[in-house]
């Protein structure tokens, strides 16, 4: 009995540590969309026409229900009784902002009060909705999902496996043919694990600002509209822990960002070499969990918005950030009226003291759409 009770609660620590994790990763507009979810389904009687809706999530929320009435239209196409076609209408306010639908029948039979056999039966309606994927319960079962489209027996049998709960390397040891073993990871891997929504013309919105007041650097944070009318909600309290989470180790990761590239706030275009390793040993956070936090992340600075990954800057031979590197070509080609050859630019480097190969000058103006035909290109829509 107490070693079953020990595996709840190693299971329950775990779905929580994924739960925060998942929160972690979530730029502001996520966030906004994750809460506005919260708020919509906690307080489902009080919404009314989005009179208790924060006017910060306004455009939240008719980017969501524009979405939303789409899958509404599919739903009521398909031929199936009243009771799980209404089901499947409810079952969408708990989509996750990725498509997802993480929470378990149980769950939301019990949210619900329903059945979990309707719950189950208004989920797999709401799966054979576009975009493919929607509401599975899992990356990995959104992949087979995907995968049952292509047809491929192969890739299907695979991916059920993996969704039996074996891990791709087991799976693939299974395979005896190497040709095959490498065909089948290479089309896992192309899978999508989230179904693909609708692109949406939302404005990326930074986590923070980070200003020079009286010779000192300070840090504004553009914190979510929380309301005390709904933070003390049941359904509200593990977003939020989360939040708060990702708020401290956030903070954590741009004070160190700042300390290592203070010039850089300070106004100079000088970046140092800094790895996500390092700052993992400096805020004591795992590397991993660094990576997370500042994917999609982006802190508005004396340059202008920029994304907290590209703080992260590799190292040449001579010791010049490859960030810094693309910085001077940017400069350099601007400053230049006539279009330059790589070899020319990697002359006017050279004469800044930034040694760099051709190759590399040629390979970062292509990353930069600085090419001589992008710029030439540029020229003819202007005239």
């Amino acid at each position: 009995m107490e070693q079953k009770q020990e595996q709840t609660q190693r299971l329950v620590m775990s779905a929580s540590h994924l739960f925060q994790l998942a929160v972690l990763e979530e730029s502001r507009t996520e966030l906004e969309e994750h809460l506005y979810r919260i708020i919509r389904r906690a307080t489902p009687y009080r919404h009314n026409g989005r009179k208790t809706i924060h006017p910060d999530l306004e455009q939240v929320a008719d980017r969501i229900e524009s979405f939303e009435a789409d899958l509404l239209k599919q739903i009521r196409l398909e031929s199936v009784r009243q009771e799980i076609r209404y089901m499947a209408e409810q079952l969408i306010m708990y989509l996750d902002a990725d498509g997802l639908l993480r929470t378990t029948d149980a769950q939301l039979a019990t949210s619900l009060k329903s059945e979990a056999t309707l719950i189950k039966q208004a989920r797999q309606l709401l799966k054979r909705c576009e975009p493919t994927g929607i509401a599975a319960r899992s990356e990995t079962e959104c992949r087979l999902l995907h995968a049952m489209e292509l047809e491929d027996t192969e890739l299907m049998d695979r991916m059920g496996e993996l969704a039996d709960g074996l891990s791709l390397q087991h799976v693939l040891d299974r395979i005896d043919d190497e040709e095959e073993r490498r065909r089948i990871k290479q089309q896992i891997n192309r899978l999508p694990k989230t179904p693909l929504l609708p692109e949406t013309n939302t404005v990326t919105m930074p986590e923070a600002e980070v200003r020079m007041i009286e010779g000192q650097l300070q840090v504004e944070w553009y914190d979510l509209p929380l309301d005390a009318a709904w933070t003390n909600l049941e359904e509200a309290k593990p977003f939020l822990s989360a939040y708060e989470r990702r708020r401290v180790t956030l903070q954590a990761i741009l004070d160190a960002i700042m300390k290592r590239q203070a010039r850089w706030f300070q106004g100079e275009l000088h970046l140092e070499p800094l790895t996500k390793k390092e700052i993992a040993e400096q805020t004591g956070h795992h590397p991993s969990t660094v990576g997370r936090a500042i994917a999609h992340k982006t802190v508005r600075t004396i340059h202008g918005t920029l994304g907290l990954e590209n703080f992260f800057v590799s190292r040449t031979k001579d010791g010049t950030s490859s960030f810094l590197i693309k910085v001077r070509i940017a400069q350099v080609i601007r400053e230049t009226v006539a279009p330059l050859s790589d070899q020319q630019i990697t002359e006017r480097l050279e004469a800044d003291g930034i040694r760099v190969a051709r190759r590399t000058v040629a390979k970062y103006r292509a990353s930069l759409d600085l090419t001589r035909s992008d710029i030439l290109k540029q020229r003819e829509a202007k005239d």
